[in-house]
C-alpha cells in the first residue's frame, strides 16, 4: 500500500499510521520503505511525503480499503471536503495484491494510476523487489527511481530516575512536538481520539497534553493538522482510563543539532 502526505506532521502522519496498522488485529506490517519527498500533482500546494507500507493480511480487498480509510479518518482527513489532487493530511492506497488483481465499483488493484507515478512506484519496489522485474521499466520511463528524503526525524528515549525523556530532532515543529509523544510505540490499539485546536507553539502542545492527561486519558501518540497561520488542530490518540492524572509534562524545543528543532520531553 502507498502512504502520503503533505499536510500538518507529515513524518508523525506516516508513522502514526503504521501503529494504527500493525495495532490492528488480521493486519501486519512487515516492511516500510524509506521516505521520498516528491512535488504534488494538481493545485499549488506543499510538497508531499510518499512512502509504501507492505502488509501480511487474510482481509479481502475491499474489505482493507475500509480499514485504511478508517484509518484515514482518524488521523484527520476528512474526504467529503478533501479537493480533488489537492492537499491531505493522508492518503492511503492499495497499490498491489500479490493475491491477483480485483477490480470493482469501489476499489481497482493494481491502482489504476500506478505505472504513471514514479512517486508510487519507487517505494512500492523498495518493499516489493520482486516487483522490480514488472515495474522498473515503467519506472524508468517516467523519470526513474527517486532519491531518499534524507531529513527523517532522530528520536531517542530513556528512562532516569523514575522519569521518561524524549528528544527528537525533526524538520518541522509540529513534527518535533507529536513524535515525542509517539514513543514508545504503542503497545495496544487506541480506540479514542481527543481533539483541541491550540496555538502553533511547543508550550501550547504542552498544555494541551497536560489537560489530556489530567482527564485520565492515556496518549499511545499524537497528530498535527494546520488550522491556519497561527493554529494547530492536535489529536491525541489513545484510550481513556477514567483515572484522573496530574502529570507534569515539559516540552522544551531549540534549534536541532542536525534538523531544524529539537524538542525535549519530561514525563
Amino acid at each position: 500500500m502507498g502512504v502520503g502526505s503533505n499536510l500538518g506532521s507529515r513524518e508523525a502522519s506516516i508513522r502514526a499510521a503504521r501503529a494504527l496498522l500493525d495495532a490492528r488485529e488480521g493486519i501486519e506490517v512487515t516492511a516500510v520503505s524509506p521516505l521520498y519527498e516528491t512535488e504534488p500533482l494538481g493545485p499549488p500546494q506543499p510538497p508531499y511525503l510518499n512512502a509504501a507500507f507492505r502488509l501480511e493480511t487474510a482481509l479481502a480487498p475491499i474489505e482493507l480499503l475500509r480499514v485504511l480509510v478508517r484509518t484515514e479518518r482518524r488521523l484527520g482527513r476528512d474526504r467529503k471536503n478533501t479537493e480533488r489532487w489537492g492537499a491531505r493530511s493522508l492518503d492511503l492506497d492499495l497499490l498491489w495484491d500479490d493475491r491477483g488483481p480485483h477490480e470493482s465499483r469501489e476499489l481497482c488493484v493494481p491502482h489504476p494510476e500506478l505505472e504513471k507515478r514514479s512517486f508510487a512506484m519507487t517505494p512500492l519496489i523498495a518493499v516489493a523487489p520482486e516487483l522490480q522485474s514488472t515495474y522498473g521499466p515503467l519506472l524508468a520511463q517516467t523519470g526513474g527511481t527517486l532519491i531518499p528524503w534524507d531529513r527523517a526525524a532522530q528520536v531517542s528515549s530513556r528512562r532516569r530516575a523514575g522519569v521518561l525523556e524524549i528528544e527528537v530532532e525533526a524538520d518541522a515543529l509540529a513534527d518535533a512536538c507529536t513524535l515525542t509523544v509517539a514513543i514508545p510505540a504503542p503497545l495496544r490499539p487506541p480506540h479514542s481520539t481527543l481533539h483541541r485546536i491550540i496555538d502553533s507553539s511547543a508550550s501550547a502542545f504542552a498544555d494541551a497534553l497536560r489537560e489530556v492527561f489530567r482527564t485520565g486519558f492515556s496518549v499511545q501518540y499524537a497528530t498535527v493538522s494546520h488550522c491556519s497561520t497561527s493554529q494547530w488542530i492536535a489529536q491525541f490518540h489513545g484510550v481513556n482510563l477514567a483515572i484522573p492524572l496530574d502529570r507534569d509534562v515539559r516540552l522544551m524545543t531549540t534549534s536541532g543539532a542536525t534538523r531544524e528543532f529539537r524538542a525535549a520531553l519530561s514525563l
